[in-house]
């Protein structure tokens, strides 16, 4: 099964002013062999020919039948009008669309409709017995699909491609697919997923191994191999094996293609953070040493964003580089684990305080970002936040962890280069680090979802307007907004008498000495909506914390 969708988020930022749309197909919904069952004979019938396959569809167009004032406005719009209109719909009703009218049927054929292009296969098959790795697999698509891809590949500039389950071995129409794709494509950004990261489990990598099929990995390294004019490259995901020759080496096509001096962002088995908060901890990554030569050979790279285990003090000092354009923009995904500590090629990276200072000399531009994806010891996490670092934004995913100690070294560190603060996990009693952090660091992001005083939000909220700090972002959980006042009273003699009281709103039961803890519903909804209005006059913009 294959099918286009939505536009991948490996298309940066700069792309979302075009009008370009990303198309979508799923397999067996477009039939585009059906001839039209309409077989009147009439003055007013057209024939289109079908785009993709050649068949005539019958079309009626009698204006008999119309009253001039019911006419459909649609068709007096502008070409430009009409074709942004249809970068808003899926392929499979595009498709219909175009065959409707003659209008339609010339737009479908848009250039400015198939530049970016989203492209997954997709197995099918039924699980057998109990055992989660053993499918009965086999891959499907629709005839129609290669057609339509062998006809506008050529205006593809930007594609990502995906593959869900186990490498396995792509039917004809696959084929012909990635067949076209390497022939006529002339892209200039290329994603690529294929198939979950490899688990440097020995038992789970040996039955994906079993599973899989490879003999057609070089269908898809041939992108690589045969582009000419790529920019941007993001390798999500891919299957390592040692089985694996040449052909199916995608680092080895990296290497090999010297036309590919014009590649300036190298994104490599970097997550899609947007979508999903969870990797394999310790999957198969390439080496440092093969990070290394890869990196090396492409000397125009400004945008590089890898895994912390392919970091080494070699890198970023070939990153320093004379020969090499200044880099801007350096991403690296923080990982952790237990095991890690033991395993050769996992362990943090030991970057020395030379290394990363001759980058900031190199680099004076270079913007840093990490990303916490676990909870990392404070010793481990030490090696990375050294102050010769750049680092411009930290990000703590959901299932980081967020405390008085970080917090305190980023304050410390890296007041002068801290641009955003992100914390997604959920973490307590850090609210005077955080107060001295917004004070020190000139923030333009600040997102927090651990536990927080309201009376804290609003104080860093009037410390920010009244510095004219420029926020644009400033997030917090409305759940985990503390509105209990500390200093709240608490009756000691009654402190230790079992007195049991019902509330009269809600008939709830509590223990009369624990009041104090308890709170009105209604009282902490007035104090949200005060503190509410307050951010909201400090910032020069409508606030609210987030409820989802």
């Amino acid at each position: 099964m294959a099918s286009m969708q939505g536009t991948s988020e490996f298309f940066y930022e700069e792309q979302a002013g075009d009008t370009n749309t990303t198309i979508q197909v799923t397999s067996g919904n477009i039939d585009a062999t059906e001839p039209s069952s309409t077989q009147q004979e009439d003055d007013s019938e057209k024939r289109v020919t079908d785009i993709t396959t050649g068949v005539e569809h019958v079309h009626w167009s009698n204006q008999d039948t119309f009253d001039s004032e019911s006419d459909l406005a649609l068709l007096h719009l502008p070409e430009i009008v009409l074709v942004h209109i249809m970068e808003y719909l899926d392929l499979r009703t595009r498709y219909y669309l175009s065959i409707t009218c003659r209008l339609f049927y010339d737009l479908f054929s848009h250039p400015q409709l198939w530049q970016i292009a989203h492209i997954s296969l997709l197995t099918h098959g039924e699980r057998s017995g109990r055992n989660p790795f053993r499918w009965k697999l086999q891959a499907v698509m629709h005839h129609t699909m290669a057609m339509i891809v062998h006809k506008f590949c050529h205006l593809f500039q930007h594609l990502s491609l995906e593959l869900l389950d186990y490498i396995q071995p792509f039917d004809n129409d696959s084929k012909v697919l990635l067949q076209h794709l390497n022939n006529e494509c002339r892209l200039e950004s290329l994603l690529i997923k294929l198939g979950p990261l490899t688990s440097s489990d020995r038992d789970i990598s040996n039955v994906s191994v079993r599973l899989s099929n490879y003999q057609d990995l070089p269908l898809v390294v041939g992108l690589i191999k045969n582009a000419t004019r790529l920019k941007r490259l993001g390798l999500v995901s891919w299957p390592f094996s040692e089985s694996t020759g040449d052909k199916k080496d995608i680092f080895a096509a990296l290497m090999g293609n010297k036309k590919l001096y014009s590649l300036d962002s190298l994104k490599l088995f970097f997550p899609e953070l947007k979508h999903n908060q969870w990797t394999d901890r310790i999957p198969k990554l390439p080496s440092p040493d093969l990070t290394l030569r890869v990196v090396s050979h492409l000397q125009n790279v400004t945008h590089l964003a890898l895994r912390s285990p392919m970091l080494s003090n070699e890198l970023i000092l070939e990153l320093s580089s004379k020969k090499r354009a200044p880099l801007l923009y350096l991403q690296i995904l923080i990982m952790y684990s237990r095991d890690s500590v033991l395993m050769e090629g996992y362990k943090m990276p030991n970057i020395s305080a030379k290394a990363w200072s001759t980058l900031r000399h190199s680099s004076p531009e270079l913007v840093v970002e990490y990303y916490v994806f676990n909870r990392v010891p404070q010793d481990q996490l030490g090696l990375m936040l050294q102050p010769e670092v750049q680092l411009s934004s930290i990000n703590i995913l959901t299932f980081g962890r967020c405390d008085v100690e970080l917090v305190t070294i980023l304050t410390e560190y890296y007041s002068r280069t801290l641009r955003c603060f992100a914390s997604r996990c959920d973490s307590p009693n850090c609210d005077e680090a955080l107060l001295k952090l917004v004070r020190s660091c000139d923030l333009t992001h600040f997102i927090y979802h651990g536990d927080i005083s309201y009376k804290t939000v609003e104080k860093m909220a009037t410390f920010v307007g009244n510095s004219g700090q420029k926020l644009e972002a400033f997030e917090f959980k409305e759940k985990n907004i503390n509105t209990k006042d500390c200093d709240a009273d608490f009756d000691e003699e009654t402190a230790n008498d079992v007195v049991i009281a019902r509330d009269k709103r809600s008939n709830e039961y509590y223990l009369a000495a624990v009041k104090s803890w308890h709170e009105d519903e209604d009282e902490r909804t007035k104090r949200l909506d005060a503190m509410s209005e307050h951010v909201s006059r400090c910032l020069g913009f409508h606030w609210r914390p987030v409820t989802t």
